[in-house]
């Protein structure tokens, strides 16, 4: 193969406090079937043993790894991908997280999606591809085979306005090619977290493709077991009684969709100027008005139990509370 058609390919993985199972992970990324890959890892401040552990794995393949000390810490899960993102050199960029396990065909299925799409007209625009995960305990036992059947996510939910009010692209799955970094960079202070972000800017500007497969081993554990909870009305009910964190989580999305709003302002098509104005102006609307502008636009989660939820809310909310 020549190296157009075998890209080197960066691998983002954002270290902290993860001792527990990035050994594991390391070894996934050893054991893919594309094999021209590069890892670049940054940590944002660990007290335990990880960076130990990078370090060893350093001196047995250091020349297809590199790690990024800055000397800040606390950034966070999207601030530190950012910082990632911004030291990536590559054609094409995947997001790695510490504590999954990656199949060993994840890099070479998604690569082939990416050329298909690059293929069909976006070669020179912004793309992001994602997967479907296996979502499985700290034992790496199996939860649900597909996280999208599990969670009642709809693959073909990518449109701007549905992404503006829900993500589901899930960044550990998530390669995307240079075109996208340079129109994502700088990735917002306000952006929920950095995929949604990187969704936002493939939605209005490139593609967002999909594979089926589930290409990783998706660990939820005591640390992170907020990302694939099954959706039912028992889940939503509990959710409703956190009103205040709800609230909170309104108040951010209108922030991210702000940012984003300010930041392309001078790209973005008339139409979606004018949505992204009807959806932030929700909180400053009557409360009924805000339920048909919601339906009218499109402003919509994926599933009955989502949208009750999201219309509650929104309802609900008075402008004091949306900052």
């Amino acid at each position: 193969m020549t190296s157009n058609l075998n890209p080197r390919i960066d691998i983002l993985l954002a270290t902290y406090n993860g001792e527990r199972f990035i050994q594991e992970q390391l070894d996934s990324l050893l054991a893919q079937s594309y094999e021209n890959w590069k890892i670049i890892i940054r940590d944002d401040g660990s007290s335990d043993n990880t960076l130990g552990i990078v370090g060893e794995f350093i001196k047995k393949h250091g020349d297809r790894i590199e790690l990024i000390d800055d000397g800040d810490k606390g950034l966070g899960p999207s601030g530190n991908f950012a910082r990632l993102l911004e030291n990536s050199t590559a054609q094409y960029i995947m997001f790695c997280d510490q504590d999954d396990v990656w199949k060993e065909d994840k890099i070479k299925l998604t690569f082939e999606k990416m050329k298909e799409i690059e293929n069909n007209g976006y070669k020179d625009k912004p793309i992001l591809v994602h997967t479907d995960l296996e979502v499985v305990n700290k034992e790496l036992e199996t939860v649900a085979d597909s996280m999208f059947q599990y969670q009642n996510l709809n693959s073909n939910f990518v449109n701007l306005n549905n992404l503006l009010t829900q993500n589901n692209v899930t960044g550990c799955t998530t390669m995307i090619n240079e075109s996208l970094k340079e129109k994502a960079l700088p990735i917002s202070k306000n952006a929920m977290m950095h995929d949604w972000w990187l969704a936002l800017v493939a939605s209005a500007f490139g593609k967002i493709g999909f594979v089926s497969n589930s290409t990783i081993k998706y660990r939820q554990h005591g640390g992170n077991d907020t990302g694939a909870k099954q959706y039912s009305f028992s889940y939503f009910y509990q959710r409703v009684k956190g009103y205040n964190k709800l609230f909170e989580m309104v108040n951010k999305n209108f922030k991210q969709a702000e940012s984003f709003y300010l930041t392309y302002k001078s790209e973005l098509t008339a139409e979606m100027l004018g949505d992204i104005e009807h959806y932030i102006e929700l909180k400053n609307i009557n409360k009924f008005k805000r339920v048909q502008v919601i339906n009218k636009y499109g402003f919509l989660k994926q599933g009955m139990i989502r949208n009750i939820g999201f219309f509650i809310i929104v309802f609900m909310m008075n402008k004091e509370k949306i900052i």
